[in-house]
């Protein structure tokens, strides 16, 4: 009992001593605040008033900032983006360049070309054909996912194709039309195989991939390489292949009449 007595007694000295200083700090407090008010009139909270002032136009003008800083980093990412998709575009170009004029055989040639228009375009399914003036028609060198649609020779009477076999026009839909039609005279997009003035083949698109709902400017510089570039590997590899052949038979020939004489 006495224990708990003496516990009591220490407990409550310490609850006076702190009651007494709490009561000191807020006499101090009452006089510093005193002091204040005393000395400049209304003048703390005036420049309470006026600090709060200043803070808020600093934060409107870091806010202002803050905007501009935002506004420059979304151009400066698209501009990002932009570049690095010109440094594609020129990669592919390249690539395509390249592919076509590293080969003289003309199969070869037309597969790249095949590559190029399946990767590089997105085109589902396409022709490449060559243009046979003697006939005034074209021939199919080639043909993709348009099975038996597209037949080795067709005409070219009006449409896309004649303007670009008469007139080396280029031709691209747009808006797309419905791709469950395929219709061999009239191609989605049609490019005019040219060296120099002469138009000696044609590709003609018919159907892009189906996430793909529009040609883009990407295209169109493809489409610009194709009809300069393809059109010179394709018709550079078929009179390599036309001198070869008459190569091969003047020298049968030759070698005919070497074994007669003998």
């Amino acid at each position: 009992m006495r224990s708990q007595f003496e516990n009591a007694c220490a407990f409550t000295e310490e609850l006076l001593q702190e009651n007494e200083s709490l009561r000191r700090r807020v006499a101090e407090g009452m006089r510093q605040r005193a002091g204040h008010e005393g000395g400049t009139p209304g003048g703390g909270a005036e420049n309470l008033r006026e600090r709060i002032r200043e803070l808020e136009k600093e934060r409107d003008a870091l806010q202002g900032r803050f905007r501009e800083l935002e506004e420059m980093n979304r151009s400066f990412s698209s501009r990002c983006r932009e570049i690095e998709s010109q440094h594609n575009q020129l990669a592919n170009l390249y690539v395509a360049s390249y592919q076509l004029h590293s080969t003289l055989n003309f199969r070869e040639i037309v597969d790249t070309l095949k590559e190029i228009l399946i990767n590089l375009v997105g085109a589902e399914a396409f022709a490449l054909f060559w243009v046979d003036e003697r006939s005034d028609r074209l021939r199919t060198e080639a043909c993709q996912g348009a099975g038996d649609l597209i037949r080795s020779e067709i005409r070219f009477k009006g449409g896309p194709l004649e303007g670009a076999v008469r007139r080396g026009e280029s031709y691209y839909a747009d808006p797309l039309p419905p791709r469950d039609r395929i219709e061999p005279a009239r191609p989605i997009a049609c490019i005019p195989l040219r060296i120099g003035d002469r138009v000696i083949g044609v590709v003609a698109i018919y159907r892009l991939l189906e996430q793909k709902n529009r040609f883009t400017s990407s295209d169109f510089e493809l489409f610009t390489l194709l009809a300069g570039h393809a059109a010179t590997a394709l018709f550079a590899s078929r009179l390599f292949e036309q001198s070869e052949e008459k190569l091969n038979n003047l020298q049968g020939f030759i070698n005919m009449l070497t074994a007669s004489t003998g």
